[in-house]
């Protein structure tokens, strides 16, 4: 028997991992349909990427959801503003680094003599300071997974693999990926959240 929008939710809310896998399966499709919609221009790996980040933003809002509307609306919404946010970002890298700098000049203001860009590169010291902390609690949470969650994410994000490349290497339906890639950064995000780092 199909059990109903609010039980499912109340029990994902519960950590139930089998509704987690209901609730993904229930609205992959659509949301699929959202992201690999041609007229966003989107590549494969970009689609595929897409509808984890929507998942996984559905992980991080559910427990703010109040049934204004209904989940498939909520996660339509949420596929959406994700294509729109994907596509700024996308706009904003095309502009080139250009845009952020100011032109210095060589010469005495001839206008046929050669221009250079001042970008400032990198991060700030504080910055510099904080991504090391934070790096180094990203590895010693890395070492606390299993292996399968470390190979994954590793895989994913320091690799920088596809997700049908992960399908590849480790044998496995993408299905099966994208639930294990989800559950290990849950696991990930709880060994992190008790450190107080956001990554």
């Amino acid at each position: 028997m199909a059990r109903s929008e609010a039980e499912l939710i109340e029990l994902c809310l519960n950590g139930d991992t089998g509704a987690w896998d209901e609730l993904y399966r229930a609205h992959y499709a659509r949301v699929r349909r959202i992201i690999g919609f041609r007229r966003w221009g989107f590549s494969n790996n970009e689609v595929e990427d897409g509808i984890q980040e929507v998942f996984l933003e559905v992980v991080r809002s559910l427990p703010r959801f109040r049934g204004e509307a209904n989940l498939t609306t909520f996660i339509a919404r949420l596929a959406r503003n994700r294509c729109i946010s994907h596509l700024r970002k996308k706009t904003a890298l095309k502009r080139g680094k250009e845009e952020l700098g100011y032109v210095l000049e060589e010469g005495k203001g001839d206008e046929d003599s050669p221009r250079a860009l001042a970008v400032e590169e990198g991060a700030g010291p504080e910055d510099a300071l904080m991504g090391a902390h934070d790096a180094r609690a990203l590895v010693e949470a890395l070492e606390q997974l299993g292996g399968d969650c470390q190979q994954i994410i590793r895989l994913r994000y320091f690799h920088q693999q596809s997700y049908n490349e992960i399908c590849a290497l480790l044998e496995l339906p993408l299905g099966t990926v994208c639930s294990r890639l989800k559950r290990c950064l849950l696991k990930l995000k709880g060994l992190l959240d008790k450190q107080q780092v956001t990554v």
